[in-house]
């Protein structure tokens, strides 16, 4: 790969140059630089040089994308943006722990927008009316914590980032990408779908584990465990993956 040099880890909180940084494995921390370009439909994710020279490319697709399929969907306006990678780097975890910004980045009007009761009411209504009713099978209830923040967005997720790869396990992916006017911060707890030498895999997933106060124990996650509606969800989810 050719382009601009990288810069040091330590160096990605003032440079201007947009990146993603990564943790695949437990051992290391990889840093991606390139090309920003976004797209309007995956088709147009730009996979291919003007050679035909296949490129790689880290795209972050927003669930919007949906309406390519023909559903109707809430357009946030959230660009599919491709970053066309050009130079990497590998890292040792321990180094990228020790340099990486160590900040604790200040919330302001932080809050969830739909509180416990209301969204408790919610689960409810969708399971009376919804699945109840035979209209669907699997849901997810969205709720957004908001907050403002006055950091430098660079430190910002450069911090949050060091703190998932501190404090997260089992995590598939940790990640950050920064780009002009759009920061990705977050940790992806199982691969969805893969593809590798030909063979596409799917890993489905199912259950409803609400943790009590004080957290997980042998006892509870064992009961949740022998639950016969959790052992047909995880059947069901499959025949759907099927």
């Amino acid at each position: 790969m050719t382009g601009t040099p990288l810069p040091s880890l330590a160096g990605l909180a003032t440079s201007d140059m947009p990146f993603a940084i990564l943790a695949r494995d437990s051992a290391t921390v990889e840093v991606l630089t390139g090309e920003v370009i976004d797209v309007e439909l995956l088709r147009d994710i730009p996979l291919l040089a003007a050679d035909g020279t296949p490129r790689e490319v880290l795209a972050l697709v927003p669930f919007r994308q949906v309406r390519e399929r023909g559903f109707a969907c809430h357009d946030d306006g959230a660009p599919l943006r491709c970053l066309v990678i050009t130079e990497r780097a590998t890292y040792p975890r321990d180094e990228a722990l020790a340099v990486l910004p160590h900040d604790v980045i200040p919330l302001r009007d932080a809050g969830f927008d739909i509180d416990d009761e209301a969204y408790a009411d919610i689960v409810r209504r969708v399971i009376a009316d919804e699945i109840g009713r035979g209209e669907g099978a699997n849901f997810v209830i969205r709720r957004d914590f908001t907050a403002d923040v006055d950091a430098d967005p660079r430190v910002a997720a450069l911090a949050w980032f060091r703190a998932l790869l501190e404090h997260e396990r089992g995590a598939y992916w940790t990640f950050a990408v920064v780009t002009d006017g759009h920061v990705a911060v977050g940790a992806s707890p199982e691969a969805h779908v893969s593809a590798e030498a030909g063979i596409v895999t799917m890993n489905p997933i199912s259950g409803t584990f609400r943790h009590p106060e004080g957290g997980a124990t042998v006892d509870n996650l064992s009961e949740f465990l022998r639950s016969t509606k959790e052992t047909e969800e995880l059947f069901m989810v499959v025949d759907e993956e099927l």
